[in-house]
């Protein structure tokens, strides 16, 4: 299987990759976790400025694709939940709302849930004319998701922040 997040350096660029286009850039948690790792690396190279975000395609991302799986017998569901989930979120949030670098998402194609929770921390932000965010999260009854209870308010204003979210 290909990787689904590519990291390459460019002098004083580094540019992360979504590079899953037949799913139209999905990540599983394995992917978001790539994603934060590499934030981290970045963060470790002095000669790097600028991270770069951008998606392969014609989609940024089309949220989570992590298959469900069903939890053992016995198991505490809600302590599952807590080590497979929330856990996950928590980390790459915080890669995000951490980086020590300029960030940067080119916006190529639509970004939904947690993939547009997460540019909402980027430092800058271009867009094709046809990108758009879509936060899913409420209509499906989960609160938002990658912090974006917080980072949408700091670009948008609470008012836009809100509309988006509801």
């Amino acid at each position: 299987m290909a990787d689904t997040v590519l990291l390459q350096y460019r002098g004083p660029l580094a540019i992360i990759s979504l590079n899953n286009p037949k799913k139209l850039n999905a990540q599983s948690k394995d992917g978001f976790y790539q994603i934060a790792k590499y934030l981290r690396e970045i963060a470790t190279h002095d000669e790097v400025l600028i991270a770069v975000l951008i998606g392969v395609g014609r989609y940024f991302s089309a949220a989570d694709v992590s298959i469900p799986r069903a939890t053992p017998a016995g198991t505490d569901v809600f302590r599952h939940g807590l080590q497979h989930t929330v856990t996950n979120n928590l980390h790459i949030t915080r890669a995000f709302y951490t980086h020590r670098r300029i960030l940067v998402t080119a916006l190529n194609g639509p970004a939904i849930g947690l993939a547009a929770a997460l540019i909402s921390f980027s430092d800058l932000i271009y867009a094709v004319p046809s990108a758009f965010i879509m936060t899913p999260f409420s209509s499906l009854g989960l609160v938002a998701d990658g912090g974006a209870s917080y980072g949408f308010v700091q670009p948008m204003g609470i008012a836009k922040a809100s509309e988006a979210l509801i």
